[in-house]
C-alpha cells in the first residue's frame, strides 16, 4: 500500500495525498475491542493509531500524507490536546476512512468507488486514482455529478442525456450500496435532494422519459421512507413510502407498486398489525407481471405476518419465496433494480427469525447458527437486527449468558449504523432486566434512544 502512494520520483520520494480516504478497511476492524474500548475511553487518537497500523502507515508518513509533522501525529495518538482538534481529527477522518462516530464527528459523505464517478461523469482529480479507490462525495460534489449525468456536464446546461435515466438508476444502485458503508444520517440529505433534483426533471418532461423518471423518481423516495423508519420516524417512512407508491402507479411500474406494498407490510409489522402485514404482502402478490425476485420478497413478507400471527402454514411460503429467488435470472447491469442484492439468505434468516416469533427458540437458535458463516453478506443493520433476535431466543431458551454476549454484540452494531431498528429488538430482552447484565446492557441501549 505504501510503495503505491509514492510518486516515481525517487529523488524527492513524495507522497502522493489521495482526493478521498485510503481503502475502505474491513468493517470488523471498526468492531474490534481494540476499538470499541478506544471509543468508550474517550481516546480517538487511539482510534487514529489502529487505523494508521491496520494501513501499514508509519507517523510519519501518515504525517505526511495529511500535512501534519511526524510529532503532531505522536502527539495526537499520545492523547495530548491535539487529538481533540476537529480540524485535524476530520481530516484524519477522510484520509484514513474511520467511521465518524468513532472519532465524536458526523458524516455527512457518500461513499464510492473512484472508478464509479469518472465513468459516470469523469470528476476532475479523480482519473488517476485507482478505481477501487474509495472516495467520500459531499453534496455539492454528488449533485454535481448528478447534474453531469443527466446532462452530460456538470453545470447541468443543455438538453438531458439520451442515457439519463439509465445514469440516475446506476446512482440509485450507489447510493444504496453506500448505506452498507455509513449510516443512516450521512445519506438522507444526500438521497433527498437527489429525489428532488429528479422530481424537478420529470415535471419539465413529456412522454416515456416522463414515465421512466417518475419510476425513477418514485424508487428514491422508497428509498428515503426507508431512511425514516432506520431512524425510528414512522410518520416520515410511511409518507415517503405512500408517495413513492403513488408515483409508481402513475409510472405503470408493477414491481415499484408491489414493493411499496411490501415496505408498507413491514411498516405495519414495527406497528404490531399482524393483519394488515398478511393483507399488504397479499396486495403486492396481486399485481401482475412482477420480476420473480420482487415476488419472492412479497411471499417472504406474508410468511413473515403468518410466523407473526402464529401460524405454522408461513413455512411453506418461505420455502416458496426461496425457490422463487434461486430460480431468478439475475439482470448484468451497473442500474439498481429492486431486490437486485436479495438472495436466499435474506429468505433464510427471517425464517430463523419466524421461529423465535413461532416460540420455537430451539430450532431458531440451531437455523441462525447454521447460517453464520454466510452472515457477512448481508449489510450491518441486518446483521445487528438478526443478532439481537438470536440474543432474544438464547434468554428465552434460558442461557442469558449467551443472550447478554450477542446483545452486546448488537448494541455495537447499532452504534456503528445508528440503527433504531437493532434498538427495537433489544428492547425485547426486557423481561430479563433483573438480571444485572441484562440490566447493564438495557441502560446502553436507552443512551441511543
Amino acid at each position: 500500500m505504501r510503495e503505491a502512494l509514492r510518486l516515481s520520483n525517487p529523488a524527492k520520494n513524495a507522497v502522493v495525498v489521495p482526493d478521498g480516504p485510503l481503502p475502505m478497511l474491513p468493517p470488523a476492524i471498526w468492531e474490534s475491542k481494540e476499538v470499541r474500548d478506544a471509543v468508550a475511553a474517550d481516546s480517538p487518537g487511539a482510534v487514529v493509531a489502529i487505523a494508521r497500523k491496520a494501513h501499514g502507515l508509519r507517523q510519519d508518513e501518515l504525517g505526511t500524507l495529511a500535512g501534519f509533522s511526524q510529532s503532531a501525529i505522536s502527539r495526537l495518538e499520545a492523547g495530548s490536546n491535539i487529538a481533540y482538534d476537529m480540524r485535524v481529527l476530520r481530516t484524519l477522518q477522510r484520509l484514513l476512512g474511520i467511521p465518524a462516530h468513532l472519532l465524536g464527528l458526523l458524516d455527512r459523505t457518500v461513499p464510492m468507488r473512484s472508478g464509479e464517478a469518472v465513468r459516470l461523469a469523469g470528476l476532475p482529480g479523480l482519473e488517476a486514482l485507482p478505481k477501487d479507490l474509495v472516495v467520500g462525495m459531499e453534496g455539492k460534489a454528488l449533485m454535481a455529478l448528478c447534474a453531469s449525468a443527466v446532462f452530460g456536464t456538470p453545470s447541468g446546461n443543455g438538453a438531458m442525456a439520451a442515457d439519463a435515466v439509465s445514469q440516475l438508476l446506476v446512482l440509485r444502485r450507489i447510493v444504496n450500496d453506500a448505506h452498507n458503508w455509513r449510516g443512516t444520517g450521512a445519506l438522507m440529505p444526500a438521497v433527498r435532494n437527489m429525489y428532488d433534483f429528479i422530481d424537478v426533471l420529470r415535471r419539465n418532461a413529456r412522454g416515456d422519459v416522463r414515465r421512466r423518471l417518475l419510476g425513477t423518481g418514485a424508487m428514491y423516495a422508497e428509498f428515503y421512507g426507508w431512511l425514516h423508519e432506520e431512524i425510528g420516524d414512522l410518520r416520515g417512512a410511511g409518507a415517503w413510502t405512500s408517495r413513492a407508491l403513488e408515483q409508481g402507479q402513475a409510472a405503470d411500474d408493477r414491481d415499484v407498486v408491489a414493493y411499496c406494498y411490501v415496505r408498507m407490510s413491514q411498516l405495519a409489522e414495527v406497528d404490531g398489525d399482524d393483519d394488515r402485514v398478511i393483507g399488504l404482502a397479499r396486495a403486492a402478490q396481486r399485481e401482475t407481471g412482477l420480476s420473480p425476485i420482487v415476488r419472492a420478497m412479497a411471499v417472504r413478507q406474508e410468511a413473515r405476518g403468518l410466523a407473526r400471527a402464529g401460524q405454522d402454514a408461513c413455512m411453506p411460503r418461505f420455502d416458496l419465496a426461496q425457490s422463487l429467488v434461486l430460480s431468478a435470472e439475475r439482470p448484468q447491469s451497473d442500474e439498481y433494480s429492486i431486490g437486485y442484492c436479495f438472495t436466499d439468505l435474506h429468505v433464510q434468516m427471517q425464517r430463523a427469525a419466524s421461529m423465535v416469533d413461532l416460540a420455537d427458540h430451539r430450532r431458531a437458535i440451531d437455523a441462525y447458527t447454521d447460517l453464520m458463516p454466510r452472515w457477512g453478506a448481508i449489510c450491518q443493520w441486518e446483521q445487528g437486527v438478526h443478532t439481537a433476535k438470536l440474543a432474544y431466543a438464547h434468554a428465552a431458551n434460558g442461557d442469558v449468558d449467551r443472550a447478554v454476549e450477542l446483545g452486546f454484540a448488537a448494541l455495537d452494531l447499532a452504534r456503528v449504523t445508528g440503527s433504531q431498528l437493532i434498538v427495537n429488538e433489544l428492547d425485547k430482552l426486557d423481561p430479563w432486566h433483573e438480571t444485572p447484565a441484562i440490566a447493564e446492557l438495557a441502560a446502553e441501549v436507552t443512551q441511543l434512544r
